[in-house]
């Protein structure tokens, strides 16, 4: 009986001491940007990855979306270019004795040149319609984290940048 005793009596303590999991709820913050430069809590974010969490903390679907459709125009953005590799990979062959080089239908300069040049103006558009999409979700954020019914406006200097963020929120 007393060890039996003693079992439960340091089986009760352990469970006195042990704490149970809880979820600590952080309140979210705005997010301003300039540019393409994305600041959370007044710090800089190196890439706009970072600000996934937050925004996703909130659960619209809207955001959610938007956050997808940006990562997929990233992904895109390395297809603009594909045609210029194709073009440059299929042009080259094995000669004779297994030396590699370039026959007589070499790729020319100017069609290798154009092919990249489409390329970059790819990346550059799927760049800047990601960066739209991420702008639009950050404004529905900064909507939603907004107290209800409120009208503010807020001037900060940002960090390390001799210009001040300007923002502002109205909502019903």
């Amino acid at each position: 009986m007393r060890l039996r005793g003693c079992i439960l009596l340091v089986f009760l303590f352990c469970m006195a001491l042990a704490n149970a999991q809880s979820t600590k709820t952080v309140p979210l913050k705005p997010i301003y940007k300039q540019g393409w430069k994305y600041f959370y809590d007044g710090k800089r974010m190196n890439s706009v990855y970072a600000l996934q969490i937050p925004l996703q903390a909130l659960e619209n679907k809207e955001i959610n979306e938007r956050f997808r459709k940006f990562k997929q125009l990233q992904r895109l953005r390395i297809v603009a270019y594909v045609p210029s590799l194709i073009y440059l990979f299929t042009s080259v062959h094995f000669r004779g004795g297994g030396h590699r080089g370039y026959s007589a239908r070499d790729a020319s300069t100017e069609t290798i040149l154009l092919l990249t040049g489409i390329g970059i103006a790819g990346d550059i558009t799927f760049n800047a319609m990601a960066h739209h999409q991420i702008g639009r979700a950050i404004d529905i954020y900064n909507v939603q984290i907004a107290e209800k019914s409120s009208l503010s406006m807020s001037v900060q200097p940002l960090p390390n940048q001799n210009s001040v963020g300007l923002t502002y929120h109205f909502r019903f």
